[in-house]
């Protein structure tokens, strides 16, 4: 193997990690509720089964996007999350989520480029630095924030460790933080409320189709099915 090579694969790497990384293995009852432009949307993960779950890969060029999960089965009831609300703590970790964009082009971008490039050792030094300092300082938000964000010492100390010592981590940091809040609330009824007909119609349909997963089990899990119906009936209404 010739150098050029080693360092080919290295920056394969590099990416594949941050890709894998931002995966997600949604339960069958889970969903996103995620930003897109000035709105939001409602929706479920891929198609793709893992061992009774659901791949979701996001956007790898925009790190600093909204998605909560959700689940439409064990929803909350009483007031949840409106837009305003996500806004707001959209908001409140904006100095992370442009944390986030810089990290990923020097990880994603910068490092790869240099390792092809064959430059001076020096400046690929230099720009793994920068991404730890980048992210050093993210992680300096998140820990003033973390009462607000509900982050426990340890769960802080994992992801200040995992970010640190793996940068390909570090540009997913938003999307971790976004995936330990959660959408609190009924994500059914803010589809409801703020999405579209034809969106409204789809994400119906998508349930019905995850529904149709459980009609195998209904010997034997009674209860079970018992609940997911009723769902499935309160889901309906909802988005009619």
């Amino acid at each position: 193997m010739t150098p050029l090579d080693a360092e080919l694969l290295l920056a394969a790497g590099i990416v594949a990690f941050y890709l894998f990384d931002s995966a997600r293995l949604l339960h069958v009852d889970e969903l996103l509720v995620e930003s897109r432009g000035r709105g939001w949307r409602v929706r479920l993960g891929s198609r793709l089964e893992l061992r009774g779950r659901f791949v979701w890969l996001p956007n790898a060029l925009l790190p600093a996007r909204t998605a909560l999960p959700a689940s439409w089965l064990a929803a909350t009831a009483g007031d949840g999350d409106d837009p305003e609300a996500l806004r707001r703590f959209a908001h409140s970790l904006w100095p992370v989520r442009a944390g986030c964009i810089v990290a990923g082009a020097l990880v994603l971008a910068a490092i790869p480029a240099l390792l092809l490039a064959a430059h001076d050792p020096v400046w690929l030094l230099a720009t793994l630095v920068a991404a730890l300092l980048v992210t050093a300082a993210m992680l300096a938000v998140v820990f003033r924030q973390r009462a607000a964000l509900r982050l426990d010492r340890r769960k802080f100390l994992a992801l200040a460790a995992e970010s640190l010592l793996c940068p390909p981590c570090a540009p997913n940091l938003y999307r971790k933080l976004c995936g330990l809040r959660g959408f609190r609330g009924d994500p059914v009824a803010f589809a409801a409320r703020h999405l579209a007909a034809r969106e409204r119609e789809r994400l119906r349909d998508d349930i019905d189709a995850r529904i149709a997963l459980f009609d195998a089990a209904d010997e034997g899990a009674g209860g079970a099915v018992a609940d997911i119906r009723r769902a499935q009936a309160r889901i309906r209404e909802a988005l009619a």
